[in-house]
């Protein structure tokens, strides 16, 4: 996908910083906004909506975003974000991607999990006091800010900005774990009780739908289902599963089968011993062969040769 086709189109971007392994950008729009295609990309990506509204698919579930709440979505997970139905178009957003290869020690160093530690137990929707927000928006002003006296001229070094930049971003990460800890643990004091994420889980009309069909393509990876097999168990026609599976996913159906099959893969091959033919079975492809091809055009790599190397960070290529 082209750059910048990102997150923003160019001319609603209020402000854009890029140094090694971090990427801010913020965009304010007053219209109608559909990302036009799904995406996953190697960073972490942090979301943060000022005020508006709007709906994110990630993975399975379909997230309402709204004002003093950010969404955190892993790397390699397929997300979009699209208008909210029967809401204004308006929204503010601030959005923040970190890569490995500057925040696995950065977090590290701060206290926190791994990259990769980090991203899976925090990954989900959070919702901020109003102290949290208040902290929040100072460190996107000063992050801001900085950046502007750089513009000036005014900064003492690019090495010192960089890591002002960084200690920034990890700030911000700090305050959505914080965040995301406390939801997690009143919901295990609370048991039945919704976290603010499952609150924020659109339930309803066509992301259900979208969600129930995602969930069953995600248990039954080994099964070789036609999209007529599909249709007619939720009770809809070809046409219609097709177009509103795509409209709220970015994927095909066939597109989503193949990228959930080859990260089942890649979670087999590195942790089991598992034979390359077995997990080709296991996975649905039917055969090694049209295994290691649709395997290497996604990731890169032969199945054998991330075995090896499990740890090197796989961009998933599916077009």
């Amino acid at each position: 996908m082209a750059d910048e086709n990102l997150h923003n189109s160019r001319l609603e971007l209020v402000f854009e910083k890029r140094i090694p392994g971090l990427r801010v950008s913020e965009a304010v729009r007053h219209q109608r906004f559909i990302m036009r295609n799904r995406h996953f990309h190697e960073t972490i990506e942090l979301h943060f909506i000022i005020y508006g509204q709007r709906l994110m698919f990630v993975n399975q579930e379909t997230y309402r975003l709204t004002p003093h709440t950010a969404i955190m979505v892993n790397h390699n997970i397929i997300h979009k974000t699209s208008t909210a139905p029967n809401m204004p178009p308006d929204h503010h957003n601030f959005i923040l991607q970190l890569d490995r290869s500057v925040f696995d020690e950065k977090f590290r160093e701060f206290g926190l999990k791994s990259f990769d530690d980090f991203g899976a137990t925090y990954g989900g929707l959070a919702k901020f006091n109003d102290t949290e927000w208040q902290l929040i928006q100072s460190i996107i002003d000063e992050f801001k800010a900085s950046c502007e006296d750089e513009r000036r001229g005014m900064t003492s070094s690019m090495e010192d900005l960089h890591s002002f930049l960084y200690l920034q971003a990890v700030e911000l990460a700090c305050i959505f774990a914080k965040s995301r800890r406390r939801d997690m643990q009143r919901k295990l004091m609370e048991q039945g009780l919704e976290t603010e994420e499952q609150q924020s889980v659109v339930k309803t009309g066509v992301h259900q739908k979208v969600r129930d069909i995602a969930m069953y393509l995600q248990s039954h990876t080994d099964e070789n289902m036609s999209l007529d097999d599909l249709a007619k168990k939720f009770f809809m026609s070809k046409s219609y599963l097709t177009r509103v599976f795509r409209n709220v996913t970015g994927f095909s159906v066939v597109e989503y089968i193949t990228y959930i099959r080859v990260q089942k893969a890649q979670q087999l091959l590195r942790d089991s011993d598992t034979s390359i033919t077995e997990i080709a079975e296991i996975c649905g492809f039917g055969n090694i062969t049209y295994f290691e091809k649709v395997f290497k055009q996604m990731t890169g790599f032969s199945p054998g040769k991330y075995r090896k190397n499990p740890e090197k960070e796989v961009k998933l290529r599916l077009k």
